[in-house]
């Protein structure tokens, strides 16, 4: 099953020892801008070409993996296959600890040529260690073809024009519900292309309090939704390092979600007892339908209701057939590997249908457009027949909000630890609610930059 991330917040503190940090990330968003960080360049007199007409089974060399996951983790989704592929390629793989840093890894002088990350970590972590790499001249000199990718994805990872990774997976939202819940109030199941309305209007149907037992209509996991809202709204002014929260574009959010969805008194008195969890979907049976990731799926025996099945998220009607923004895992190649040719064979590989269609069929969200590689998705899960799994690819990707290093205090802090609370049980209308985040999310940013 897919590892969960690790919430950027709790890597807060060691990527505060990268020097000039907040400098260099502060033009960094996902849709073009410039970084202050110097791109270095896909040549190196050091590197060595693969003769043009290699085979992947007589590439030879050796390269030094880095990235958050778990060593067993990275050989179930990616070792296994590489050490097939590439038989002569010698393949280390570092995890990173608590005790074993990018910054530490730098310091010793240890080697790494390819990397695990997110569109995030990137701008925040590997851009100001001048790690990230501008793949350009390697995309056009091995011929990988950008276009079967679907852009979004691209987009997140391409700053001032230069794509520096490349998508390997994602963990997409999708709607799960209970149809035994369902069946039991007589509620129609929900459906692909429903808008949040059609949502709220199913919700409302199913929120009320039975035999002493309270049941909710809808919830899902606020904190993950706040980092892919379908509106693209950002967090933090990148040039200003201020929060900028207090605003129509997270009021829209919080009024048509997380203030409409919470209003029955029911709701509103759970709320104030016990906050909502994961479950109260998949353990306790009182919500009837749950935002959250697609990697529930894989381990859907101990992760989901009996009667599952999904739909895709809801959309706005202001924005028609726009899904969440990507969640995706990407892979880069390090700026000062002397294997850069080797690492984009290796990369290439990644993004090929026949890896994509490998990992599609455990269960790992493609990045491809290819409707051969969708069409088998989950294909080696015993469900696959009878859910709803073209869910995971309806309507467009939202386009990425423009990140920066402290997102995560705004996301973890001032809305999911507080105002979404406070609202979800009645205690805080929105725009009071949107004017507290900012003020708490700009004083810890301030104290933040101060330990700098």
């Amino acid at each position: 099953m897919i590892v969960p991330r690790k919430m950027i917040s709790t890597m807060l503190a060691s990527i505060m020892l990268f020097t000039g940090l907040s400098a260099c990330s502060s033009n960094t968003g996902s849709n073009g801008e410039t970084g202050t960080s110097a791109a270095p360049q896909a040549s190196s007199p050091e590197t060595s070409a693969p003769p043009a007409d290699s085979q992947p089974d007589e590439l030879k060399g050796d390269l030094t993996w880095f990235g958050l996951a778990s060593p067993d983790t990275f050989e179930e989704q990616y070792g296994q296959f590489l050490k097939q592929k590439f038989p002569k390629i010698n393949f280390t793989y570092i995890n990173q600890t608590e005790e074993q840093r990018l910054e530490q890894l730098i310091a010793s002088g240890t080697q790494i040529d390819m990397y695990l990350t997110s569109a995030h970590d990137l701008r925040v972590q590997y851009m100001p260690a001048n790690m990230a790499l501008d793949l350009s001249p390697l995309i056009e000199k091995h011929g990988v073809d950008l276009s079967a990718i679907e852009p979004a994805y691209m987009d997140a990872v391409t700053v001032d024009g230069k794509p520096y990774l490349l998508p390997v997976s994602d963990n997409k939202f999708v709607m799960y519900y209970n149809k035994d819940m369902f069946d039991r109030f007589g509620v129609k199941y929900p459906w692909d292309g429903m808008t949040w309305d059609d949502a709220l209007t199913l919700s409302k149907q199913i929120t009320r309090n039975e035999g002493g037992k309270q049941y909710i209509g809808l919830w899902m996991s606020p904190k993950h939704y706040f980092r892919v809202a379908q509106n693209s709204a950002g967090l933090v002014d990148p040039e200003t390092n201020k929060a900028t929260v207090n605003n129509d574009q997270w009021k829209f959010i919080f009024d048509n979600i997380f203030y409409n969805f919470t209003r029955d008194p029911g709701f509103q008195q759970r709320a104030n007892k016990e906050w909502l969890s994961h479950a109260d979907f998949n353990k306790n049976f009182v919500v009837g339908m749950y935002i959250y990731q697609s990697g529930w799926m894989m381990s859907a025996d101990t992760s989901l209701p009996e009667n599952w099945d999904i739909a895709a998220v809801p959309t706005f009607k202001e924005y028609p057939d726009i899904n969440t923004q990507t969640y995706a895992t990407y892979a880069g190649i390090s700026a000062t590997s002397k294997q850069q040719d080797l690492a984009m064979e290796v990369l290439k590989y990644l993004i090929s249908e026949e890896y994509q269609t490998l990992i599609s069929k455990r269960g790992m969200i493609t990045p491809l457009l290819s409707q051969a590689v969708r069409d088998a998705a989950f294909a080696d899960y015993p469900f696959a027949d009878s859910k709803n799994i073209q869910a995971l690819y309806y309507g467009t990707p939202a386009k990425g909000r423009v990140m920066t290093q402290f997102d995560e205090l705004v996301i973890e802090e001032s809305f999911d630890a507080d105002i979404v609370r406070e609202i979800a049980k009645g205690k805080l209308d929105v725009n009071s609610a949107l004017r507290r985040a900012e003020e708490t999310a700009n004083k810890l940013i301030q104290e933040q930059l101060t330990k700098q």
